[in-house]
C-alpha cells in the first residue's frame, strides 16, 4: 500500500522509500504527488516502464533530479498508481537477500559452487552456468525457469557477504516467498560456517 508520503507499505513491514517529496521538492519546487499527478495529464498511466522513464526525462522541470532520481519518481509514480509492484521487472519479480558471514570469501564461495557443500544448507538442485572464483555464479534454479544471480564480497580476511538475486519470479506472491526461503537458507549457511 502506498502512503501520501512516497513510502511503500507492505504488508508487516515498515514503509519503504526509494526516494522522498524533501528531495523531490528541494530540487523542483514541486511535491511528488503534484509530478504524479502532472505525469498523469501526459498520459502515462498507458505508458509502459520503459516509456514512463523516458517521458519523465522529458518533463520540463524535472531534469534538475538527475537520472538516478528521475527512475526513482517513475518508479514510485508506478508504484503510486498500482502499474508495478515493489520488484516487479518487465520480465516478472526479482528479490535480493544478503548476508554477511564470518569466514573468507573463498570458503563462502565453495560453500555455493561445490556440490557437496551447498547440499548441507540447500537441498534444491541448481545448474551452474558461469562461475567466476570467490567473486560470483550465475545460476538456474531448481524450477528450470527462475534464475539466481550470486555476488561475493570480501569483507576482511575472516569476514565476507553473499547476495543473492532471484530473477524473473512469476508473480508477487512468490516473490515473498522466495524472500523469506533466501533469507532462511542464508541463515542456515551462516550456522554451518561459523559453527
Amino acid at each position: 500500500m502506498k502512503t501520501a508520503s512516497g513510502e511503500l507499505r507492505m504488508s508487516g513491514q515498515e514503509p519503504r522509500s526509494i526516494i522522498t517529496d524533501k528531495v523531490v521538492v528541494t530540487k523542483t519546487g514541486s511535491t511528488m504527488e503534484a509530478w504524479f499527478r502532472h505525469l498523469d495529464s501526459l498520459g502515462a498511466q498507458k505508458l509502459t516502464a520503459s516509456q514512463i522513464h523516458e517521458l519523465i526525462g522529458t518533463v520540463d522541470g524535472l531534469s534538475t533530479l538527475g537520472e538516478w532520481n528521475q527512475g526513482l519518481l517513475g518508479t514510485s509514480y508506478q508504484w503510486s498508481r498500482g502499474l508495478r509492484k515493489r520488484g516487479q521487472k518487465e520480465n516478472g519479480f526479482e528479490i535480493g537477500v544478503s548476508k554477511t558471514i564470518g569466514v573468507p570469501v573463498s570458503a563462502l564461495y565453495e560453500a555455493f559452487v561445490d556440490e557437496e557443500q551447498r547440499k548441507k544448507w540447500l537441498a534444491e538442485q541448481v545448474e551452474i552456468r558461469k562461475a567466476t572464483a570467490s567473486k560470483s555464479a550465475r545460476v538456474t534454479w531448481a524450477d528450470g525457469t527462475t534464475s539466481l544471480s550470486i555476488d561475493f564480497y570480501s569483507k576482511g580476511d575472516a569476514k565476507s557477504q553473499i547476495v543473492v538475486q532471484h530473477l524473473k519470479i512469476p508473480d508477487s506472491n512468490m516473490a515473498d516467498e522466495m524472500k523469506k526461503f533466501w533469507g532462511q537458507r542464508l541463515n542456515e549457511l551462516k550456522s554451518l560456517l561459523e559453527s
